[in-house]
């Protein structure tokens, strides 16, 4: 069944287009401000199908609530509106559509046109997330292939160095933690994470007699060892969906005082990627076992970290470094051993799991009381679905359950009964069935002007809605 919501401050509009829809089979829910449309659409999953509002309505327009939740919600608000108009003015038109309205009726207009518009703008949107969905299924499926290709290349590449077992996949796994320090969001991390893997892919053109030479490398031998990241930029560089792959294969070896190589670049002509790989690169060189000596004890790494801040290595990087050196008391940040690897081998795996496309349910929510997460499942269609309804449900608490105080201590009954059907809706989609059915009891005696069953219900309401919030946080966030 299509769901509208419908938005006018005209009861008579409201009451006839609502009576309109309702007699094609499509639900309504009538709201009478903009401002009551932004407190209704705050946590609300699942949206609705279709937002059919006014333009010229008092406190805020139909155009200024528009551009007030693209604002709130940017490119996530994926909700068709169609604006209701008796405005003859072009430039009303063109500001709506340029807020990304999907359309305009002009009153008065006929049943069958507005059913008719309704009915396109719905199957189109559809349409176009269904097509979101599954671009961005496939965009997985083939980020997991590349990465699992990334890891098999990356061995290869360690297996040509006796000395360097598992350092692409160390230099990676570094790489990505500062990233995270750094403020990258995940996709950024599992990037990097990629760009580590690769960053000496390069040392595939180099002799296995000069990478496994255990004395001292002649000027020339080490000339051919320096040309690893020019070879690897030629190698990445036709990967044109992530070029930053190149940047770190070439300019690893860099240094921020300019004395590095292939080009001898410095300070912010660096990539920060590389800068990034450069850090990680030079700390897993003294945290493994070479032929002349053994793993460098942590405080000598941490103390030629520092040395190297605003020479060899970007000073806030480096910092970064020196921070997770301070928080790794175990020392366990090195080359282990094939024993200790067993335990540690998941790590690797982190990025391919976070971005498996069969998402699994987390256990711990079966233990929450409060959620009927089969009901949840069945209502939100998949996995996916249903972790993306908690988290937008989850980030709302707070701010909804504010409003609703507010909105009981100004006595402004109106507001209170739209956010608590919001929170009806909402907490039935993910299956907090005890919640749902208290709210419904409350827009009821909201409907009714009950204040008494309001004022006595009220906190228990609110008391179960911010409850929930503590287990789901630790488990969504």
């Amino acid at each position: 069944m299509d769901w509208i919501v419908i938005v006018d401050d005209d009861f008579d509009n409201l009451t006839r287009v609502s009576s309109i829809l309702a007699k094609e089979g499509m639900k309504t829910t009538t709201l009478s401000s903009g401002i009551r449309l932004i407190d209704y659409l705050e946590g609300m999953t699942p949206l609705p199908d279709l937002i059919l509002m006014d333009v010229i309505m008092p406190e805020k327009s139909g155009l200024e609530t528009l551009s007030e939740i693209r604002n709130r919600y940017g490119e996530s608000f994926n909700v068709p509106v169609i604006f209701l108009t008796g405005d003859e003015d072009l430039s009303t038109e063109m500001k709506g559509l340029n807020l990304g309205a999907a359309d305009f009726v002009r009153k008065p207009f006929y049943p069958e046109t507005l059913i008719l518009r309704i009915r396109k703008t719905i199957e189109l949107s559809r349409l176009q997330r269904t097509l979101a969905k599954e671009v961005d299924n496939k965009t997985k499926e083939n980020t997991r292939l590349t990465l699992h290709v990334v890891q098999t290349l990356a061995k290869a590449i360690d297996a040509k160095d006796t000395y360097t077992n598992g350092h692409s996949d160390r230099v990676a796994n570094y790489s990505r933690e500062i990233a995270k320090r750094l403020g990258y969001s995940e996709k950024e991390q599992d990037e990097m994470y990629m760009i580590g893997l690769l960053h000496d892919v390069g040392k595939i053109g180099v002799p296995d007699q000069i990478i496994n030479k255990t004395d001292r490398l002649t000027d020339e031998e080490f000339e051919e060892i320096k040309k690893h990241p020019t070879t690897g930029h030629k190698i990445l560089k036709t990967i044109k969906e992530m070029p930053q792959l190149a940047y770190g294969a070439r300019w690893h070896h860099e240094r921020i005082d300019g004395r590095g190589y292939p080009d001898g670049l410095k300070g912010n002509e660096i990539p920060e990627e590389a800068r990034i790989i450069a850090v990680a690169d030079a700390y897993d060189a003294m945290t493994s076992n070479r032929s002349y000596r053994k793993v460098m004890p942590q405080a000598t790494v941490r103390e030629e970290i520092i040395k190297g801040k605003g020479k060899q290595f970007d000073e806030n990087i480096a910092d970064i470094m020196i921070d997770m050196i301070d928080s790794d008391t175990e020392y366990t940040m090195r080359e282990i051993t094939k024993e200790e690897n067993i335990s540690a081998k998941y790590s690797a795996e982190e990025t391919v799991n976070r971005i498996d496309v069969n998402p699994e349910l987390p256990i711990q929510l079966s233990e929450i009381e409060m959620i009927d997460t089969n009901l949840g499942l069945f209502l939100c269609g998949d996995i996916e679905d249903y972790l993306e309804a908690l988290s937008i449900f989850n980030d709302s608490i707070e701010t909804k359950s504010n409003k609703i105080e507010e909105a009981l201590a100004a006595r402004d009954i109106e507001t209170y009964t739209t956010l608590v059907h919001s929170l009806k809706s909402s907490s039935r989609t993910i299956g907090a069935v005890d919640i749902s059915n208290l709210a419904k009891a409350l827009e009821k005696a909201g409907k009714d002007k009950d204040i008494e069953t309001i004022i006595s219900e009220t906190p228990k309401l609110l008391a179960m809605y911010r409850d929930l919030g503590n287990p789901l946080s630790s488990i969504i966030n």
